[in-house]
């Protein structure tokens, strides 16, 4: 165990490449959604447009979903004790996988290719079973957590919300091209889809890596033990609730239940935003902000979803997903790309016994700074895009910019590893 961080098992941290290869392809979505923005000024014109379907899936389950896969592999043996019986097959087998099937959804559902989409969703499905079945072996072989860190059981609770989410995604897949019949409207399976993805298995990932990584890495108080003990065990009930309601056709019911999701959801922003005030650092670093932004981003669209609740303007729903996706999502995953990639290859040398730089070498504070500006320009025309079609291209091209960066300075700090370990 570390003396700094007495709840990690840094020894049984698996081999460096097993994480590293979904960190360094996440970004390579991203780009290819900058594309795809560049291409269609009409994209952000409705949540229904294929374009907007294709780039939706290119964030989700291309370049979140590779970091969130990467970085569980990474915390369920360091943070829950729970070491997968062979890390590598298995982030080789999910990598590739995921990675295909990702691509084949994008594509398939912005070109309108049956075979395309249900060749994604079954390769993300392949691709998913094999990790979730990986990690359920592991947490069957983990000791019992004990301590006061939510962590291990709230990444238990991401997983179950990460399998739901897949099985709709799979049953949207073949209602949608192959006819399947479905009990209800395919509208109400998407929305069932798209919310279990957001707050059941990235909110909760989210939240679950949170109460490791905020006060670890940006120097704050830890999250008070009564949210963490109560915060994901309450969201799941809700959005469980929220979920027959909305199957039931229960429009009051679900219009009470998804604004409690809301204040939930807020809830986490308002106490991440507190404990940064309170933060020992005396000079935030670009990180730092930029989960603080993250932060209000997931602000941003709880406002926007509350707003869409009440009124039918498509700009609502819309703006909502770009704040989510682009501001919430890539906000903080970028931010804890930017300390956890250093970390790890100044660990691996570490434990290798090799003379390890400075992590501020391995990734300098001037290249992180450059890339996180172009994220908040490309944030700003994201949001004016969806009330001003025009600029979606020139968003476009920022968010090809911020992903190619980020995909940069992630080598740099692989170079620096490489460098170290052959010097």
């Amino acid at each position: 165990m570390s003396s700094a961080n007495p709840g990690l098992a840094y020894e049984d941290t698996p081999p460096l490449s097993a994480p590293l290869r979904f960190f360094l392809t996440a970004p390579l979505f991203g780009i290819a959604a900058g594309f795809l923005l560049l291409a269609d000024a009409d994209l952000l014109v409705s949540r229904w447009t294929p374009g907007a379907l294709a780039a939706v899936h290119l964030f989700a389950a291309g370049f979140m979903l590779q970091v969130m896969l990467g970085a569980l592999l990474q915390i369920l043996p360091v943070a829950v004790g729970a070491s997968f019986p062979a890390p590598l097959p298995v982030a080789t087998v999910t990598h590739a996988l995921v990675g295909a099937g990702a691509a084949s959804l994008a594509y398939g559902l912005g070109a309108g290719s049956p075979n395309a989409i249900i060749a994604g969703g079954v390769l993300l499905a392949g691709g998913l079973v094999t990790f979730l079945a990986a990690s359920l072996l592991a947490l069957l072989r983990a000791a019992p957590a004990h301590g006061a860190s939510r962590t291990p059981r709230d990444l238990r609770l991401a997983l179950v919300a990460l399998t739901l989410t897949t099985v709709l995604g799979v049953v949207l897949a073949f209602a949608l091209v192959r006819g399947l019949p479905v009990p209800f409207p395919l509208p109400t399976l998407v929305d069932l889809h798209a919310v279990w993805a957001w707050l059941g298995w990235g909110g909760l990932l989210l939240a679950a890596t949170s109460w490791v990584v905020v006060p670890m890495f940006q120097i704050t108080p830890a999250y008070p033990a009564r949210f963490t003990r109560l915060w994901a065990p309450l969201t799941l009930s809700v959005l469980s609730l929220w979920s027959a309601g909305l199957l039931a056709d229960l429009d009051l019911t679900v219009t009470v239940l998804g604004s409690l999701l809301l204040v939930l959801a807020g809830g986490f922003a308002f106490q991440t935003l507190r404990l940064q005030r309170n933060t020992r650092r005396s000079t935030p670093d670009a990180p730092f902000r930029a989960f603080r932004l993250s932060m209000f981003a997931l602000i941003g669209s709880l406002v926007a979803l509350l707003l869409s609740l009440f009124h039918d303007a498509q700009q609502w729903p819309v703006l909502a997903g770009v704040l989510v996706l682009h501001g919430t999502f890539a906000g903080a995953i970028t931010a804890m790309l930017y300390k956890i990639v250093p970390f790890l290859t100044w660990l691996h040398l570490t434990q290798a016994r090799v003379r390890a730089p400075n992590m501020k070498k391995l990734l300098p504070d001037n290249l992180i700074r450059g890339q996180i500006v172009v994220h908040k320009f490309a944030l700003g025309v994201l949001f004016l895009a969806v009330f001003v079609p025009v600029l979606t291209p020139l968003a476009g091209i920022l968010v090809v910019i911020e992903f190619g960066w980020l995909l940069l300075n992630l080598l740099h700090a692989v170079r620096e590893w490489h460098r170290a370990v052959h010097a």
